[in-house]
């Protein structure tokens, strides 16, 4: 049963996606995930009560695992908003201290109940869900969409915002995402070659396995994923070679030659900007622009110094969105993407330095280190073969989960770990520590007593309990994307019956019915949110005829913002617009003032000031300001060249 679990479990999730969800992709998988755990578990917990002792088994990485899930935990506790960091950032989901409760989980279970023989077909569950994805995603590279025609479009003509025939991503969602599953399991095809004596149809599909997967890596035109291909290559075939005595030159030389010959004729991902695209929930690295490394440069810097004010524990775990706006650099203001949120820190190490802190990043190095060794301890074994692999040495086979594990470390570098790079990053090695295990011995009694029959009975309503809000979670999901989409107060009310205190959802009632006390309490939930802060602001304006007080309300707001978000020009832009509003023309200047200070490009606060010299008959000043956009901006501005040419005129 659990097998049978584990096995669905790889298979479904790169390929699961949805489209009534507010995203399509990472929330639906990290849905399958919590209710995959689930019964994983609790079938793991009615085997030990059946059995009469506790099936656990123990391996090097409990103590590491306990730890980190340990400072996780105290880092929610000191948590700027606990359930983002309970939860995961919405739109991101994966990371939050429930999903790695569920990654520890799921390692645990695997390794106490599968043997090498069942964790080899688990192998091949998740070779065959990569392959499905990847010929997916080389048909979307010739203009065929499968994944819009299953969404209910055209399959002939892209349903997506983003050129996927120029950079697929199929199921994944994110090229580079598709890119980072993908390499991981690369060595898993080139160590089934290895096991076919002679050329035949098994080897020939093997091979086909292998080229369709790097054809794949091309199209995703992912640098990152190249990069950590080239490691895990040197990797794999260099201790191959070293253990074998070059026994498998020929099948090397084959997989080598023949990936050249693809790289040319597919061309190179080194000639295209590694730009992470932007998806149609979230916002990540925006296509063209500023080059993505200087971005990255920027968004790591501003990443050290959250860590520098939360030092310890971190602003709590998935809360870079929320940090990052007061931290970042100014030089990220004059970069193509200054306005966007960013949720993550497009680095894995530096994302938990900032979100968990020190100690945070340490408990991730000492897993990290923990499953290195793992692997090294098991390449060392020299006189075990295994058998199911046609007497090939376990050792490498061993060695392609540890080169498939050293490419998800590369490609987190320069990204960040959704739910297909997490399970693997924490299921490679619980396959290495049962790749020598051929029995798991249990033995069920011959009679049930009341005391099993009832822990079991309790099992199974917990069980029902968890699925039951499982669901409910991903259906005020759905419920709340509607609303969104289509503005329904039915739908986002049924999502607050199951979420009451999602700010999100609130928020979402606000705007739709322009309710301030509403959006002021989304705030209160969360006051880090610039978006909420946003749709309170806006709200405030839009009633401000009815209510008097209303933009001195939202003045406030956008000031208390700029606490928040003290490197973010946009707030102070929004703040001097309401100043203007409420009469209070020298602190607008200021506040103009502050804006342009953050971002020397800021043409809207150049031009918003120019305005307002004009009317303060200033009429110099407002032609330095006026000039200035034409001369270092935009030359091409009609708007601006009309206001000019009347300030010129007066002065």
């Amino acid at each position: 049963m659990i097998a049978l679990l584990f096995n669905t479990l790889f298979a479904f999730i790169p390929l699961i996606f949805f489209k009534n969800t507010s995203e399509l992709f990472e929330f639906n998988k990290i849905v399958v995930i919590y209710i995959f755990t689930i019964l994983i578990t609790a079938a793991w917990i009615i085997k030990s009560i059946l059995a009469k002792k506790i099936i656990f088994r123990r391996t090097i990485l409990d103590i590491p695992l306990a730890l980190y899930l340990f400072i996780l935990l105290l880092s929610l506790l000191f948590s700027i908003d606990s359930r983002t960091s309970w939860l995961g950032y919405y739109s991101r989901f994966n990371g939050g201290l429930v999903s790695q409760i569920c990654y520890a989980l799921l390692y645990w279970a695997f390794v106490s109940n599968m043997t090498a023989k069942q964790s080899l077909f688990a192998i091949r569950y998740s070779l065959f869900a990569a392959t499905i994805a990847s010929l997916l995603a080389v048909l979307e590279h010739f203009g065929i969409f499968t994944t819009c025609k299953l969404l209910g479009f055209n399959l002939y003509e892209s349903c997506w915002v983003q050129d996927v025939q120029n950079r697929v991503f199929s199921t994944l969602g994110q090229p580079n995402w598709l890119a980072a599953l993908i390499v991981a399991l690369l060595p898993m095809t080139w160590l089934l070659m290895l096991t076919v004596k002679k050329i035949d149809a098994k080897y020939l599909s093997f091979t086909f396995l292998s080229f369709i997967f790097f054809i794949t890596l091309l199209f995703t035109k992912s640098r990152s994923g190249l990069l950590a291909f080239g490691v895990e290559a040197i990797i794999f075939w260099g201790l191959v070679f070293w253990q074998t005595k070059l026994k498998y030159s020929k099948k090397f030389l084959t997989i080598f030659f023949s990936s050249l010959i693809l790289f040319i004729f597919f061309n190179s991902p080194l000639t295209t900007l590694d730009s992470t695209q932007k998806i149609s929930t979230g916002t990540t690295l925006e296509t063209g622009g500023t080059e993505s490394g200087v971005i990255r440069k920027y968004v790591w810097i501003g990443a050290i110094n959250v860590f520098k004010n939360y030092p310890i524990l971190g602003s709590g775990p998935e809360t870079f969105a929320y940090v990052f706006p007061k931290f970042k650099p100014i030089e990220h203001n004059l970069t193509s993407e200054w306005d966007y949120i960013y949720n993550k820190a497009h680095n894995e190490y530096l994302n938990y330095l900032a979100n968990t802190g020190l100690l945070g990043l340490l408990s991730y190095l000492f897993i990290i280190g923990s499953i290195l060794k793992l692997f090294i301890q098991k390449l060392s074994i020299t006189n075990y073969k295994l058998q199911i692999t046609n007497n090939l040495e376990f050792r490498i086979y061993n060695l392609a989960l540890m080169s498939g594990f050293a490419s998800i470390l590369i490609t987190n570098f320069f990204g960040f770990s959704v739910v297909t790079t997490s399970l693997l990053f924490f299921l490679f090695p619980a396959l290495a520590v049962v790749s020598s295990t051929q029995n798991v011995e249990w033995q069920k009694t011959n009679r049930l007593t009341i005391y099993q029959i009832l822990a079991t009975i309790v099992v199974l309503l917990t069980t029902y309990y968890l699925l039951h809000t499982t669901y409910y979670y991903w259906r005020a999901d759905i419920h709340y994307n509607k609303a969104k989409n289509n503005g329904g107060e039915q739908e986002i009310n049924e999502a607050l019956k199951i979420s009451p205190n999602e700010p999100l959802y609130i928020a979402e009632l606000a705007f739709i019915n322009q309710d301030a006390n509403l959006a002021a309490k989304a705030l209160d939930l969360n006051p880090y949110d610039q978006n909420i802060r946003n749709i309170l602001i806006s709200t405030l304006i839009k009633n401000a005829s009815a209510e008097a007080n209303y933009l001195l309300i939202a003045e406030k707001i956008a000031e208390e913002g700029t606490l928040v978000a003290p490197q973010n020009p946009k707030i102070f832009y929004q703040l001097a617009l309401l100043n203007l509003k409420n009469n209070k023309i020298q602190e607008s200047l200021k506040n103009f003032d502050r804006a342009i200070k953050l971002k020397p490009n800021y043409k809207e606060a150049y031009f918003a000031k120019g305005l307002t010299l004009i009317d303060l008959k200033r009429y110099g000043e407002a032609i330095t300001a006026l000039q200035y956009i034409l001369d270092k901006i935009d030359p091409n501005d009609d708007l601006t060249k009309k206001y000019l040419q009347e300030a010129v005129s007066m002065f």
